[in-house]
C-alpha cells in the first residue's frame, strides 16, 4: 500500500523525469498483486515479461527502469554496430538497452547460467527479435569464467525473491538453505576468435568478476574491449581494478545524481554496501569519449532526455 515513505520516493528521477509512471506505480499497487506474470513497456518501447513480485520485476514495475546509473551508462556509451557482451543476462533487461543502441548491424552475446532463468531471458529475447530496431541476439545458457568446463551455481532462500542472487563456487557450499546445481562454464577468449573486438560489456555476475575478467585476458591484452560496466563489492581499489588497470584501463565509479551519472576517477565509491547497494564501475580505455559521454546532460535513457538528439 502507499506510505508516506513511498510518497516521498516520487521525487526521485524515475518519477520525476517520467511523471505517468506514477500511475504505473498505482497499477503495480492495486491491480498487479495478484499476477505472478505481467508484460510492461521499458522506456525505449520494448516489452518485457516480469515477475512483480521479484526484486528486478518489482522494480521495473515500480520504476519502469532498473538500476538507473548501469542503465544510463549501457544508453550512452554503446555506439551502433557495437558487439556487446551481457554477462548474467537474467531476464534480459541490460540486453534490450544494448539491443536497441547497437541497432540492427549490431550483436548481443547473452550469458545466463541458471536454466528457469535463462527460460524467462529466451521468452523475452523471442519477442525482441521481432523488432526491426534491434541487434542480433545469441543466447549461451552457460556462465562465463577462467576457462571453458563446468562449475558449480548455487542459490539459497533469497533465489525466490531476487532471481539475480546465484553465485558461481568451485565448492559446494553445505547448508539445508542452499541448493546446488552444475553448469557449463565458458572463458570469452574461447568464444571470440582473434579479429573480433567488443564495444561494450556489462557484467552482473554475483563476485566472479575476476574470473571472467581473467578468461578475457587475450582480449584484454590485444585491446579489443572497448568499455566494461560492472558491479564490485569490495571497495577500490579491488582484484577486479587493479588487474584491469594493468590491462590499460582507466577505472571509474558511476555514481548517480538527481539529472544524471558521473564517473569520478580511481575513488573508492560512496555507495552504502550495508543496505546492497552495490556500487557500478567501468573500466574504458578511451576515458576520454567515457567522461564526455557521461558527465553532461540529464538522464538519456528515459524521460525528455530520451528525445533529445544525439551529440
Amino acid at each position: 500500500m502507499l506510505t508516506f515513505k513511498s510518497i516521498l520516493r516520487l521525487a526521485t528521477p524515475p518519477y520525476f523525469f517520467q511523471p505517468l509512471q506514477v500511475f504505473k506505480r498505482l497499477r503495480l499497487e492495486y491491480f498487479w498483486r495478484a499476477k505472478k506474470k505481467v508484460v510492461t513497456i521499458l522506456p525505449w518501447r520494448l516489452p518485457i515479461a516480469i515477475d512483480p513480485h521479484e526484486a528486478i520485476g518489482y522494480d521495473i514495475a515500480c520504476h519502469g527502469l532498473y538500476e538507473i546509473g548501469m542503465t544510463e551508462a549501457l544508453w550512452r556509451l554503446t555506439e551502433p554496430g557495437d558487439l556487446a557482451v551481457d554477462a548474467g543476462s537474467n531476464i534480459g533487461y541490460a540486453a534490450s538497452i544494448l539491443a536497441i543502441r547497437v541497432g540492427t548491424r549490431g550483436r548481443i552475446l547473452c550469458f545466463e547460467p541458471h536454466p528457469l532463468v535463462f527460460e524467462s531471458l529466451k521468452e523475452n529475447v523471442e519477442i525482441w527479435r521481432k523488432d526491426k530496431r534491434c541487434g542480433t541476439f545469441v543466447l549461451y545458457e552457460t556462465a562465463l569464467g577462467v576457462a571453458n568446463g563446468r562449475a558449480l551455481l548455487h542459490t539459497n532462500d533469497w533465489f525466490q525473491t531476487n532471481r539475480g542472487t546465484a553465485w558461481i563456487s568451485a565448492k559446494i557450499e553445505s547448508a539445508p538453505e542452499i541448493n546446488v546445481i552444475e553448469v557449463p562454464v565458458w572463458s570469452l577468449d574461447s568464444l571470440l576468435d582473434g579479429v573480433e573486438t567488443i564495444g561494450i560489456v556489462k557484467m552482473d555476475v554475483q563476485g566472479s568478476e575476476l574470473s571472467v575478467f581473467e578468461g578475457m585476458t587475450r582480449l584484454l591484452e590485444r585491446r579489443a574491449v572497448r568499455d566494461i560496466v560492472f558491479e564490485e563489492l569490495t571497495p577500490f581499489p579491488a582484484p577486479t581494478h587493479r588487474y584491469l588497470q594493468s590491462k590499460g584501463y582507466s577505472i571509474f565509479e558511476l555514481q548517480e545524481r538527481f539529472t544524471r551519472i558521473h564517473c569520478l576517477s580511481n575513488t573508492q565509491s560512496s555507495a552504502d554496501t550495508s543496505i546492497s547497494v552495490v556500487p557500478n564501475y567501468l573500466a574504458t580505455l578511451k576515458p576520454d569519449r567515457a567522461q564526455a559521454r557521461l558527465n553532461r546532460g540529464i538522464w538519456r535513457s528515459f524521460g525528455l532526455g530520451r528525445f533529445l538528439p544525439e551529440t
